[in-house]
C-alpha cells in the first residue's frame, strides 16, 4: 500500500529541513575552522561526522514516523472494513451495543459532572 499523500508531504518537508539544517551546520563550521587554528582541524572533522550522524538520524526517525502513518492508516481502513461486515451481518446486535454504550457514556459523564469537588 501507498503512503497517504500527507505523510510523504510531510516527510519531505521536515527532510528539506534537515537537510538545508545540516548544510548550513556545515558552513558555519567551516567558516570557523577558517579562522581557527590548524590545530582545530580534528575538532572540524568530528564535528562535520556528528552533524552527519545527526542528519541520518532525523531522516531515519522521518521515515519511522512516516511508515507508521501508513500502518495506522491501513489498520484504520481494515477497522472500519470489520465493522461494517459486523453490523451488515448483525444488525440488531450492533444496535442494542451502540444503544448500551450510549447509555453508560452518558450516565459516565453525568455522573462526572454532579460529583461533590
Amino acid at each position: 500500500m501507498e503512503k497517504p499523500i500527507e505523510a510523504n508531504l510531510g516527510n519531505k518537508t521536515f527532510t528539506r529541513g534537515v537537510d538545508a539544517a545540516s548544510d548550513s551546520m556545515h558552513k558555519a563550521i567551516d567558516s570557523a575552522s577558517g579562522a581557527a587554528a590548524p590545530a582545530l582541524e580534528q575538532v572540524t572533522a568530528g564535528a562535520h561526522s556528528t552533524v552527519d550522524k545527526m542528519a541520518g538520524g532525523a531522516h531515519h526517525a522521518a521515515e519511522a514516523v512516516a511508515n507508521g502513518g501508513a500502518k495506522l492508516s491501513e489498520l484504520k481502513e481494515h477497522f472500519s472494513e470489520r465493522c461494517r461486515c459486523h453490523v451488515r451481518e448483525k444488525p440488531l446486535l450492533s444496535l442494542g451495543v451502540a444503544l448500551a454504550g450510549g447509555v453508560l457514556l452518558s450516565w459516565w459523564f453525568s455522573r462526572s459532572h454532579t460529583a461533590p469537588k
